[in-house]
């Protein structure tokens, strides 16, 4: 499973859609936050297929109603005259009841394991955000769940949409016929501005500011490394075609004011660090130095590199350089992380029309570890191995 590199292919059989080929397929989106509204965005700009939404979801009731007006506003034909629209402490339960063929999961990480177990369980495919879960347990949940989803014919789709990225394609495809000659070290940036500071709701529990505002912490979120720097680890991965084995790094809070707040308690700030960098060894000695920082005021620069014995690619950019430091290819493609999106719903729709079921949870499970052995070394400040990691959990 750590080794796997490719996408999952076909199987046999497929689930078929609610009412034949002719008819929409029917959708749910369980998480209404703003990755659900940019998928939304992306379902429905998918011009080949007929899609309707029959069920909307969240923890907070008020994201739910937020979202199926904006929804409704901008997709009224598509948009179901009796669409659920669920809150609360188990909003999926209703979902579950429902007609939909598809269940979308854009809630926090936390959630994403126990969810897909019940969608599987209930017939549904599945569209998962990545990561695959908040620790490494989660994770290994989500594998055992994948395999029954294969024996159920169930698609299973992963939002690490820069593999449906034309000029990501393209780059990596040269990489692999020795463009570059053999990788021997790589680069992964994800540095952007800093994190929005949580804001406490009048009488608002403890539990629920923690969940409204889970990315400022690891059992919610599993940290910006895990969370958001995982796309940019999951390209390097598939372009290297393996994963690593261990890693060593170091993380903290870079500004003072952070740090004393931090250290007496402020939840203005919450558990995550603001930047991590974290060396990872690869078993053929391929080494990737990692570093994404959520700091303002600072270089901000998400791209991914990788260097050989005969030059160097730079993967978001689309070109590949001589040693000499000179252009010897640029990828004509476009880039856009909004195109790729819809090129992956478009794939993900087809696989559900026609019942022939992907499953990529394998390949998205071995990025996320990869994220998750890099946060481990970051928070231990320890050398800490891939198969000790797996195994302890």
């Amino acid at each position: 499973m750590i080794a796997g590199g490719a996408i999952g292919g076909a199987i046999a059989v497929g689930k078929a859609v609610h009412g034949g080929n002719d008819a929409p397929i029917k959708v749910a989106i369980v998480g209404c936050g703003r990755r659900a509204r940019e998928l939304s965005d992306a379902i429905w700009s998918v011009d080949d297929e007929t899609v309707q939404l029959v069920a909307l979801a969240d923890c907070f009731p008020s994201q739910t109603q937020s979202m199926y007006r904006s929804l409704k506003g901008r997709y009224p034909e598509s948009i179901a005259g009796d669409c659920i629209r669920a809150g609360g402490t188990d909003p999926l339960t209703q979902v579950l009841d429902s007609d939909a063929d598809i269940v979308y999961v854009t809630t926090p990480p936390v959630d994403r394991p126990g969810y897909f177990r019940r969608i599987v369980d209930a017939g549904k495919h599945v569209f998962l955000e990545k990561p695959l879960a908040a620790d490494v347990g989660g994770v290994l949940e989500t594998i055992e769940t994948a395999n029954a989803a294969k024996a159920a014919g169930l698609s299973v789709h992963v939002g690490f949409q820069r593999r449906y990225d034309a000029r990501y394609q393209d780059v990596i495809a040269r990489i692999g016929k020795g463009v570059i000659g053999t990788p021997v070290f790589a680069r992964a940036f994800c540095n952007a501005g800093s994190l929005r500071p949580p804001v406490r709701v009048a009488r608002e529990s403890e539990l629920d500011f923690q969940r409204r505002n889970w990315n400022h912490f690891q059992w919610t979120g599993g940290d910006f490394l895990v969370e958001q720097h995982v796309g940019g680890l999951d390209a390097i991965r598939w372009a290297l075609g393996q994963s690593p084995v261990v890693a060593q790094g170091q993380g903290g809070w870079g500004t003072l004011d952070t740090a004393e707040q931090q250290s007496t308690g402020d939840d203005r700030i919450g558990q995550v660090f603001d930047h991590h960098t974290v060396e990872y060894e690869f078993a053929d000695g391929v080494v990737l130095m990692s570093q994404c920082r959520r700091v303002s005021k600072a270089w901000n620069n998400t791209s991914e590199h990788v260097h050989g014995t005969l030059g160097r690619a730079d993967l978001s950019a689309g070109k590949i350089y001589a040693r000499d430091g000179s252009v010897i290819w640029k990828s004509e493609k476009p880039c856009s992380l909004k195109s790729a999106t819809v090129a992956q719903q478009q794939a993900f729709l087809r696989s559900v029309r026609r019942g022939a079921a992907e499953n990529q949870v394998e390949s998205a499970a071995a990025s996320t570890l990869m994220a998750m052995l890099g946060h481990q070394a970051t928070r231990t400040g320890k050398r800490v191995r891939m198969d000790k990691l797996i195994n302890q959990a």
